[in-house]
């Protein structure tokens, strides 16, 4: 199953205990596909070197290099074009590259806490969904 996560479910993920790490889990034992673009993974690893989120990565002893390369280890990495057009989230147009990756990846999902985001519900056919939402729906089992 291809999930397409936001950058903030992907640090949530990396960083802390919770549902997104769960979600991480699922994707190590192959029950899921994490898929990212090239625009995607550069905004994760800029995302995990901000100042603000330096003392993480000191109390797990790792750096934001090494958690950005793990994320592209648990992922599949796709050539999503680049697209000239209107935005698609006219509230938020930099929140189109996880829109553009999931249609270019055929996603099944769109998993993410971005308002912008969900406030669409759907976009091409794709559900876009919570995390908790993401795990009522395909692992009811697995939720605390």
């Amino acid at each position: 199953m291809r999930v397409v996560l936001d950058t903030n479910l992907w640090v949530s993920g990396l960083l802390w205990r919770g549902l997104p790490w769960r979600l991480l889990q699922l994707a190590e034992q192959g029950l899921v596909e994490p898929c990212v673009s090239a625009a995607m993974a550069a905004e994760l690893a800029e995302v995990l070197a901000y100042p603000k989120l330096a003392r993480r990565l000191r109390q797990l002893g790792v750096t934001a290099a090494e958690l950005a390369q793990r994320a592209v280890s648990l992922a599949s990495v796709w050539d999503v074009p680049d697209f000239d057009g209107d935005p698609i989230v006219k509230a938020d147009p930099d929140d189109d590259i996880f829109l553009r990756c999931a249609i270019g990846v055929r996603a099944d999902y769109v998993v993410s806490g971005d308002g912008h985001l969900l406030d669409l519900e759907c976009y091409a056919e794709i559900p876009i969904v919570t995390v908790r939402a993401f795990f009522v729906r395909e692992f009811p089992r697995l939720i605390p």
